[in-house]
């Protein structure tokens, strides 16, 4: 598990090192001859300084593909973590959904950072942890200067100043928002569906390191639910969501054991306002099954809002 990581992480820097190639605006010089490099259309990078985390953070807006023709229209987003990993992958995904009329077109809004030579691994710790955990493959971490234990600051930055700007400088449809994330990204996911609710309309939760801090997330909803129904259980539980969660087939047994406890425990609580699938990605692992995550919890969340059936004539 530990190396598994750890080799999780050095995944993050790779695939950050090649963003940082695909989003280069200089020509890159090959044998002497220029090179035209690669841009993605549709896309650009805006920059923000938070006076909540007090953290620089670089937003990788993804714009579909009747954007600049429709000028009338408003648009869902989906806003994403880890954004330095995912964001080309999930943006790229739009285009094929929108063809087949799975989902309506959104506007994807991936979160990441400003600076360079950034370690991922480490930056992402603050954000994407709801306590402190140190034991395990994150044994140490605190003492050597990691940050740990920033969710809730993450996600008022969130609703207080990303959302605000998104929905101040594009055409963002308020009234539906969503959250997508993986592994430590996918439990901030159900992090913020639980912490605030009817915030993102639709949540989905690829992987979600249920085994964080021994079980926290477990803790923690138990402890909302019973707040909310009151001692004498006459009161309701509300979580107003569409909820995919899923998990690699091949994953690690205890980590999968975890996500599989969790799932049965959200299928018991009867949570008004809610919608929930969750699927065991079969042949997958903890890396390679994001994207068809990604791919089915867009269909799953997007479910009400689906334009029709089959391509686009």
């Amino acid at each position: 598990m530990v190396s598994a990581m750890k080799l999780f992480t050095n995944t993050l820097r790779r695939t950050a090192a090649l963003l940082a190639i695909m989003f280069s605006a200089s020509s890159l010089l090959a044998g002497g001859e220029a090179k035209q490099p690669l841009v993605l259309h549709g896309t650009e990078l805006h920059s923000l300084k938070s006076a909540i985390t007090g953290r620089n953070y670089q937003l990788y807006i993804g714009y579909p593909d009747s954007y600049r023709d429709h000028p009338e229209r408003r648009y869902p987003v989906v806003y994403m973590t880890d954004a330095y990993w995912g964001f080309v992958k999930t943006y790229s995904l739009g285009s094929s959904l929108w063809y087949d009329r799975a989902t309506p077109e959104y506007i994807v809004v991936g979160i990441g950072y400003v600076g360079d030579n950034i370690d991922y691994g480490r930056e992402r710790m603050f954000e994407l942890s709801p306590s402190v955990q140190n034991y395990g493959w994150t044994a140490g971490m605190a003492e050597n200067g990691t940050p740990m234990g920033g969710s809730r600051l993450f996600l008022d930055a969130i609703r207080d100043e990303i959302i605000p700007y998104v929905e101040g400088n594009t055409r963002a449809d308020p009234s539906f928002r969503v959250m997508a994330g993986s592994s430590m990204g996918g439990l901030f996911s159900l992090f913020c569906m639980y912490e605030e609710p009817g915030l993102f309309q639709g949540i989905i939760s690829s992987s979600p390191a249920i085994n964080w801090d021994h079980r926290w997330i477990f803790r923690r909803e138990s402890e909302l639910r019973n707040r909310a129904i009151g001692n004498d259980e006459k009161g309701t539980y509300s979580v107003p969501s569409r909820l995919f969660m899923c998990v690699g087939g091949n994953e690690w047994k205890e980590f999968t054991g975890d996500i599989r406890a969790f799932d049965e425990i959200i299928k018991s609580r009867g949570y008004a306002d809610f919608a929930y699938e969750f699927r065991i990605l079969e042949g997958e692992h903890h890396g390679g099954g994001v994207a068809e995550a990604f791919n089915r919890g867009l269909r799953f969340v997007f479910e009400p809002q689906r334009p029709g059936d089959g391509p686009a004539e």
